[in-house]
């Protein structure tokens, strides 16, 4: 039987081959990864951000405008027969102040439970017609001097509700696109100056990111982080904001 001395004996030479190998393969593995890493710090640094925006103007084409009358009555029939006079006599303004009947839409009527006072502290279970006309119109200012004039009816006793007027813009995608194109070209402009002004050349586009629109009134500065679609105002401006990634060379 051997007798050893306690000490470790020499790694056979397969053994001491094989971690040789092994070790020469983990170098190879973390040259390359950190090869790798380099080339892409290197790319992120050959490559610059900006932010361009732009402003497009457009006017609105089309109009909303609403107004409803109602009627109130015990009797279910009295409530249909004022809610029909005073629904005429709405038709009738309405045409008297140039709106054509294919301008002029009515909805259903709503009718709503209610309860009318028909003696000191004696309230009664009655009935609430409403009939609504929405206007939907082209000519802008015709129905600006409508609804202006609303309050005639009132004058003549008829009990109605007027909504604001709502300007929409017909060609809205038409004018982001524009907007969009301007704002690119400005990202454009702005990359060129600072790439310049380092010394560099600025090459092709790698990626962009577009930002939510803003359709405001004209010279609004008002802005929203998921973007206004403004309805108030005939002028309005239309926002774009693109971020836009450029090769530099």
């Amino acid at each position: 039987m051997p007798v050893t001395d306690g000490s470790r004996r020499p790694p056979r030479l397969p053994e001491l081959l094989l971690g040789l190998v092994a070790i020469g393969i983990g170098l190879v593995i973390t040259g390359v990864v950190v090869a790798s890493a380099i080339r892409d710090v290197k790319r992120a640094r050959d490559t610059i951000r900006v932010t361009g925006s732009a402003r497009q103007e457009i006017s609105a084409d089309l109009v909303h405008w609403s107004v409803a009358v109602s009627a109130d009555a015990v009797r279910p029939q009295e409530a249909v027969r004022l809610l029909r006079k005073r629904a005429t006599a709405v038709r009738t303004f309405l045409h008297r102040q140039g709106i054509p009947d294919s301008a002029v839409s009515e909805p259903p009527v709503d009718t709503i439970g209610i309860t009318m006072l028909v003696a000191p502290k004696h309230r009664v279970p009655a009935f609430r017609l409403v009939q609504r006309f929405r206007v939907s119109s082209g000519q802008i200012d015709d129905v600006e001097q409508v609804a202006a004039s609303a309050t005639d009816l009132l004058a003549q006793g008829i009990p109605i509700s007027t909504g604001s007027l709502a300007y929409l813009t017909t060609d809205l995608a038409d004018a982001r696109l524009r907007a969009l194109t301007k704002a690119i070209a400005d990202a454009h402009r702005r990359a060129e100056t600072i790439v310049k002004g380092i010394g560099g050349h600025l090459g092709s586009v790698r990626s962009a990111d577009l930002g939510v629109y803003q359709v405001v009134p004209r010279n609004s500065t008002e802005i929203s982080d998921y973007g206004i679609n403004d309805t108030t105002s005939r002028q309005k401006d239309v926002y774009a904001v693109v971020s836009v990634t450029f090769r530099v060379h």
